[in-house]
């Protein structure tokens, strides 16, 4: 699976450009997450990671739009794969840990759908990182009724024509071998088989761990499992590229190493993600093209002939 990424483009932007996307060689299209936000519009960049409610439109697209844009990828024979927020919510401008007061009230008015208001420190202890918070208000995703919202999110969203998912934030949602059975509950409810789905567990050097991911999902992350064919491997994000902080790594380099970079990964994996720098069309460049018609897995030398 070959996934481009355009990062805050609206919906109905990518319309227009689907044709150059099937002609690169992309398989699928990975949206901006489409929930509501706590300050809508184009803003600082990780605004697209604070939603208020587990529903469909924002300065992004309506759920008309996104209707809209399936069909027309369809068209094309590409998938259009959602990034979804299901691990918290938007922080309140006093406190971080506090859910903002636009989140939704039938969410904001349950202490018990939250977790405790502490923030995760050591990023090695699991206990910590599936029971605390990162920064923002922490869902408690292990409450059956918090899972039931977001069950009815995915299948709205499966019924708008998605094919497939990326969870954000995948790594702080606990396992069946840790006492949870969110990841299975969650994708054997969906409505849909076959869809691709892939979570983010970034950063984990626990091979074990990031297996364990794998029974349920394709891993999206630094760090390689036992299984290739499981990961959906990049080069850079819009994490690497757009953070100030030390996430920001990739920020300085040029964009034609990002493509020599892209070429290698294409040659040894068979799950992709290509993220699209914001004014930048160097995913149309024809290097691009000739790594994915340079691609010898049978499904791609169907594809090219």
């Amino acid at each position: 699976m070959r996934i481009i990424h355009f990062f805050n483009w609206r919906l109905l932007d990518i319309i227009p450009v689907l044709a150059k996307v099937k002609e690169q060689g992309f398989d699928a299209i990975q949206i901006n997450p489409i929930q509501p936000l706590k300050e809508d519009g184009v803003k600082e960049w990780w605004m697209s990671y604070q939603p208020i409610d587990f529903a469909i439109g924002n300065y992004f697209g309506t759920k008309e739009d996104l209707i809209q844009l399936c069909l027309e990828a369809n068209q094309h024979d590409l998938q259009i794969f959602a990034d979804v927020v299901i691990n918290h919510m938007g922080a309140s401008e006093e406190d971080d840990l506090t859910p903002h007061d636009k989140v939704s009230e039938k969410l904001k008015s349950r202490k018990d759908y939250w977790r405790e208001r502490e923030r995760v420190y050591d990023w090695n202890n699991r206990a910590e990182v599936i029971h605390r918070c990162i920064n923002l208000p922490g869902l408690n995703v292990y409450h059956p009724e918090v899972e039931d919202m977001i069950v009815d999110f995915l299948n709205e969203l499966i019924d708008c024509g998605v094919g497939g998912f990326r969870f954000d934030a995948a790594k702080s949602i606990g396992l069946p071998s840790e006492g949870y059975r969110f990841w299975p509950n969650i994708i054997y409810r969906l409505k849909k088989y076959g869809l691709f789905l892939y979570g983010e567990v970034i950063f984990e050097e626990h091979r074990e761990i990031i297996d364990e991911y794998a029974e349920y999902m394709n891993v999206l992350g630094n760090y390689d499992g036992r299984n290739p064919s499981k990961m959906v491997k990049f080069v850079e994000s819009h994490d690497s590229f757009l953070s100030n902080d030390r996430l920001g790594y990739m920020r300085g380099i040029p964009s034609e190493h990002i493509v020599h970079g892209y070429q290698s990964i294409v040659s040894k994996y068979p799950n992709t993600l290509f993220y699209v720098r914001p004014w930048d069309n160097t995913w149309q460049s024809d290097k691009v093209k000739i790594a994915h018609i340079q691609d010898y897995r049978p499904e791609a030398i169907k594809k090219y002939g």
